[in-house]
């Protein structure tokens, strides 16, 4: 009849896809299946289970491995690699296979629920071995990746990188996978009927994934960047380094400031040439760890003159200067907090007019530290405005659902 010759074409075909690899898997289902006496149909509804299984447990595996493939060579739209693009290649040629396998079973038996659900599950798990691989990538020792290259090597071959820099690319590689990629793979597994419209469960699973792993590897390098930061600006104030309870009058902003600025820019250009989206995210954290703990030393210092209560002052009225524009309410606060709580005794409006030249002065010397913050700061404004790259992103990607539509239209998933 039609249907055993279908059945037979079936297996076959199965066979053929299996190939070598799940041979040893198909000769048992057969003789499982001629042991029971059980038709053709049903062999055949063991065999596509276990050659759905088996596809995508080889893709997740792959997966996994991907991460010997990452180059850190960003790609022309900046911040992630073509680290993503092979994984998204995997994902969608499993789709293109799964269709057709899927195709074929329900031709022969309509859909299987059963086997839909699992299919679910098991596509959520190669969805999030791409984030385990993107972790391997943060986990992995200095002689694993930083692998010195010429600028005429083959694009392949990997750069020459820091493990900072690296940390930033795996970063943008999470948060482009999590507000592009997966929105894109989520849709076309959708079209192939697996996911009803209005079900955001899988998506969201694995958003929750990536979302945890973008913090991780977000805080990793803000402490990364915290020494760097910091730097020697413990020596200028404890009490030991400088004499606060018997110094001179205050002649200008202490050195570490103008260090703590530098640095400051550099690591700005560093985060801004690799992800610019998360240049004030990470900059405002990192500021509020600097100024908490300037301040915390201040309180700390114990016994202060007038002329130590001039300097603290003229530093952190130089520190709001420099840094005002990317600091948030927090440090404001903070700062604001502390010169309050400075000694105040026998300090007259001379000197405080005498603190303000000399901060006039301080501005003029370092007019082009002053620049690039705000510049900085103002791409950062120019990307999250409306319309900006930042806006459309949070508005392509919001996890926000708008009401179920009525029934027979479906949504996208992924899109508000």
């Amino acid at each position: 009849s039609s249907l055993s010759f279908y059945s037979c074409r079936s297996i076959c075909s199965y066979a053929v896809f299996f190939n070598q690899l799940y041979q040893r898997r198909v000769r048992e289902a057969v003789v499982s299946t001629q042991s029971t006496g059980a038709s053709a149909l049903e062999l055949v509804t063991v065999m596509r289970r276990i050659c759905v299984r088996c596809m995508f447990k080889s893709t997740e595996a792959n997966i996994m491995e991907l991460h010997v493939r990452e180059n850190w060579r960003l790609s022309q739209e900046r911040g992630h690699t073509a680290l993503i693009q092979h994984f998204q290649n995997i994902v969608l040629n499993l789709l293109t296979t799964l269709k057709e396998v899927m195709e074929d079973i329900r031709f022969a038996r309509g859909t299987d629920e059963a086997l839909v659900k699992e299919i679910q599950t098991m596509f959520c798990g190669v969805i999030v071995a791409f984030a385990d691989c993107l972790k391997k990538l943060t986990d992995s020792g200095e002689s694993q990746l930083d692998i010195s290259v010429s600028s005429n090597t083959d694009a392949d071959q990997p750069a020459k990188t820091t493990a900072e820099e690296r940390l930033v690319i795996v970063l943008g590689n999470c948060r482009h996978t999590m507000l592009t990629i997966i929105p894109l793979l989520l849709k076309t597994f959708t079209s192939q009927g697996y996911i009803k419209g209005s079900d955001y469960e899988i998506e969201n699973r694995c958003i929750e994934r990536y979302s945890t792993l973008e913090k991780s590897i977000f805080e990793k390098y803000v402490s990364s960047k915290e020494s760097f930061l910091f730097g020697d600006i413990e020596e200028f104030l404890v009490p030991t380094s400088f004499p606060w309870a018997e110094c001179n009058p205050p002649c200008s902003v202490n050195i570490y400031v103008q260090e703590l600025a530098l640095k400051l820019v550099i690591a700005m250009s560093e985060l801004h040439n690799i992800e610019a989206e998360l240049l004030q995210r990470i900059i405002g954290h990192l500021l509020e760890k600097v100024t908490l703990r300037v301040c915390t030393m201040l309180e700390n210092v114990g016994v202060m003159c007038k002329n130590g209560s001039l300097q603290a002052r003229l530093d952190l009225e130089a520190c709001t200067l420099l840094f005002g524009s990317n600091m948030n309410k927090e440090c404001r606060r903070k700062i604001k907090s502390v010169i309050g709580e400075l000694p105040a005794d026998n300090i007259t409006p001379e000197d405080l007019a005498e603190l303000s030249v000399m901060l006039d002065r301080f501005k003029a010397q370092n007019l082009i530290l002053v620049s690039c913050l705000d510049h900085h700061r103002q791409s950062e404004q120019q990307a999250l405005s409306p319309g900006g790259v930042g806006d459309n992103l949070k508005k392509r990607h919001s996890l926000k659902r708008k009401p179920a539509k009525p029934k027979g239209v479906r949504s996208p998933p992924g899109h508000s």
